[in-house]
């Protein structure tokens, strides 16, 4: 009876970590979100400092009459030129730079979001691949198997019984033929979109290696919900900022004119916006609204979060029990399967045995769908209480 015995290729297979971060390099998507962190905070640079100051360069009291080419006729006439200052007041500056900053952080965490779910993906077609290549290797055995007990079927069975037995294992072997054609096609699929998500071609590659003891409260250390926390934060800075904006801003003024035949002089000024209309109030209002509306979405997150971390753990632990149970059931089968191998001419003995072996195959196919599940879960709960890759 032929054996089965899968030996994994560790040594020609390529770490996921390296697979990984090449991943990062090439990714658009990320690339275009690390631009965006650039561009976030040379906006920061540009905008959280005064306004470039005005200058102002001009003649004062043109004649309009036929003296209109005499300067210096009047006293008034002047050539002249200023300089106009805006001056952030009530801390509006400081409090501008911080939210800018915020804009910054939360992109930070958003690309820190993309960096785990395209590590949870990639480590998720890995155990696809290497599941599905293993269950071929264990449906290509049971095939074997089929075919090997309908040659001796078909020379060992009596004339009568012959058509109906061969029909029978053919049927079998077409149900195998069929689900390995069908695992060949989800295996494509697999490493098309393993391509896509990593734009590497698919090599072997060592499956992830991820902790299988996760906490509920870690969700909070999530780049998502940390995201709420950043928004909820920049929306309380907003709120200040415009309710700080009822005390306009200064502008200072100071401008030399020179005078032909008089004496020179400056003028100083100083203006600011009269805040009359009550803008300002309307726009703290939206701001709490907004504030609240971030709150409500928090929660929701949180709560839909704790939710999912719920179900996969829960299904990480009965997952663990089942394939603990085949564990045990496998050892006892394989313990009764030791057989006679000088049987393996007579037919009777030989279909027990192909019987037998081929349940210890189901057997194994069973336990190779239950770990890719609780692999399946381990993952998503390493990707909601995650706060980063180490």
């Amino acid at each position: 009876m032929l054996s089965f015995v899968f030996v994994p290729l560790l040594c020609f297979s390529a770490e996921f970590n390296d697979v990984f971060y090449k991943a990062l390099e090439l990714s658009p998507m990320l690339k275009a979100k690390e631009q965006s962190i650039l561009a976030s905070r040379q906006n920061t640079l540009g905008e959280a400092t005064y306004k470039n100051p005005i200058l102002s360069i001009g003649l004062n009291d043109m004649l309009l009459n036929d003296n209109f080419l005499r300067r210096d006729v009047e006293s008034m006439q002047t050539q002249f030129i200023g300089i106009t200052q805006e001056f952030e007041t009530f801390g509006k500056l400081d409090l501008k730079e911080a939210i800018l900053r915020a804009d910054t952080l939360i992109l930070e965490y958003e690309l820190e979001d993309l960096r785990l779910e395209l590590y949870k993906k990639m480590a998720l077609k890995v155990e696809e691949i290497s599941t599905s290549n293993t269950l071929l290797e264990l449906l290509e055995q049971k095939k074997s198997n089929l075919s090997l007990l309908l040659k001796y079927s078909e020379q060992s069975i009596n004339i009568a019984e012959i058509f109906k037995v061969s029909v029978e294992l053919q049927k079998k072997i077409f149900v195998v033929e069929d689900k390995i054609l069908e695992i060949k096609e989800k295996l494509e699929s697999y490493k098309n979109e393993f391509k896509y998500l990593s734009n590497q071609d698919y090599m072997l590659v060592e499956r992830a290696k991820i902790e299988d003891d996760f906490l509920e409260g870690d969700i909070k250390k999530s780049p998502k919900y940390k995201i709420y926390e950043i928004k909820a934060k920049q929306l309380e800075l907003t709120s200040r900022l415009e309710e700080r904006k009822k005390y306009s801003n200064v502008n200072v003024g100071l401008v030399y004119n020179h005078r032909q035949n008089y004496e020179d002089y400056l003028s100083v000024s100083a203006s600011f916006a009269l805040p009359i209309y009550g803008s300002e109030e309307a726009k703290v209002q939206k701001t709490r609204h907004l504030s609240s509306e971030n709150t409500q979405k928090e929660q929701s997150y949180i709560s839909n979060a704790m939710a999912v971390f719920d179900t996969n753990d829960k299904r990480v632990e009965y997952l663990k029990r089942r394939v603990k149970n085949l564990d045990d059931i496998l050892y006892k089968y394989k313990e009764l399967n030791r057989y006679d191998k000088s049987n393996i001419t007579n037919s009777v003995t030989l279909e027990k045995n192909i019987e037998n072996e081929n349940l210890l195959l189901d057997l194994e196919i069973e336990k190779l769908k239950y770990n890719l599940d609780m692999k399946s879960a381990l993952l998503e709960l390493f990707y909601l209480t995650s706060g980063s890759l180490k």
